[in-house]
């Protein structure tokens, strides 16, 4: 399990911009997926590359607990 995600700038044409970079699964591997956020002087890009990290974050949190669960459970049943 590959897990990560981040903001960067990006400059173009003397216009600076924020992107936001996470991995996802894609065609049975993990891949680095990059997303246009806004203009990187922007507030509103500021707080929406927040959320966009802690939802990524929050939604590997709640994978990772799943894949915890179904180890544990397979494990336990093993050992019967």
């Amino acid at each position: 399990m590959q897990v990560g995600c981040g903001v960067y700038e990006l400059e173009t044409r003397r216009h600076r911009y924020l992107y936001f970079w996470h991995y996802e699964t894609k065609g049975g591997g993990r891949r680095q997926v990059k997303d246009y956020v806004g203009s990187a002087g922007s507030p509103e890009s500021a707080a929406k590359a927040a959320r966009l990290c802690e939802a990524y974050y929050a939604r590997v949190d709640r994978d990772l607990h799943r894949l915890r669960a179904e180890t544990l459970a397979s494990l336990a049943v093993r050992g019967r």
